[in-house]
């Protein structure tokens, strides 16, 4: 059996993992944007689609597919090798744990702007054009609800809305942890709720109440765009209470006794954090080659 605290990737992997990731991503945003216009302008123009990896004639999934599948493969590598750029990933007892310095305040504040810029990009800005020039573009002319764009919109707006939900409640849960931590000191895990500790740490719930909520968020312009008032209050309605619950709830993550830059795999169960060292503190952190 593996001893615990033995590093599960070699620390040395991380320029690997983190630049084949960010190369992913890239492809991915670039695949996403040339196929959906050129998906949506396939009727001005005679013959079929010449795009890698599908068919001349592609339903809308089969446009979605290659984008969503170099983001599924380059956020996983971006994420381990992020991970390993700024910590290490280590065997836990019965789990792995990974042990990192967490980004700064600032800099997590600049991704959530780049994040925001991406939505409006994406949804306010080509809405603000297809209302504006829809006479000039056939693409454009027939906006409805079953149309290909509102589609697309919808499917990209939702995504990059998620993530802008995530980095909104991680940021939050890491200034409301910082702003206790200065006046009340670092958390005394022997007084952890069970129940936090496994909405806030285990399953980071919290963050994923804030995604769904911002996912929601993402897509209100759609309806709106539409004529579709109630439906857009609807879904603004029930993505603000998501999201409020979310922010809520992350300013309790103090209660689940475990500092920031730590987080435990779901392998090996909710149990597996009670071994003899179960909170990876600040101080083992930096012990680990």
């Amino acid at each position: 059996m593996t001893r615990p605290g033995t590093q599960v990737l070699p620390r040395r992997w991380w320029a690997l993992l983190l630049g084949a990731g960010v190369i992913l991503l890239v492809l991915g945003a670039v695949m996403a944007v040339t196929y959906s216009l050129a998906f949506v302008q396939r009727g001005e123009t005679p013959g079929g689609l010449s795009l890698p990896f599908v068919d001349a004639y592609p339903t809308t999934t089969d446009v979605l597919l290659p984008p969503f599948g170099a983001f599924l493969v380059g956020g996983c590598l971006t994420f381990i090798g992020e991970l390993q750029r700024r910590g290490a990933i280590v065997r836990g007892y019965g789990n792995n744990i990974a042990l990192f310095r967490p980004l700064g305040l600032v800099m997590h504040a600049f991704w959530i702007v780049v994040s925001l810029a991406v939505w409006v990009a994406i949804v306010p800005l080509t809405l603000s054009k297809a209302s504006l020039d829809q006479a000039a573009s056939p693409s454009l002319s027939n906006l409805d609800g079953g149309s290909d764009v509102v589609f697309l919109l919808g499917v990209y707006g939702g995504l990059v809305g998620a993530i802008t939900g995530a980095l909104v409640g991680s940021w939050v849960k890491k200034a409301w942890y910082l702003r206790t931590e200065r006046r009340l000191g670092p958390p005394d895990p022997g007084t952890r709720s069970p129940g936090w500790w496994t909405f806030t740490y285990y399953w980071r719930a919290d963050v994923w109440l804030v995604a769904l909520g911002g996912l929601l968020l993402g897509v209100v312009p759609l309806p709106w765009f539409l004529g579709s008032t109630t439906a857009a209050v609807v879904t603004a309605g029930i993505g603000m209470v998501l999201a409020v619950a979310g922010l809520a709830s992350s300013t309790q993550y103090r209660r689940s006794g475990m500092p920031l830059g730590t987080g435990s795999s779901l392998t090996g169960g909710e149990t597996t954090e009670a071994g003899p060292d179960p909170t990876p503190t600040r101080r083992n952190r930096h012990r680990q080659p």
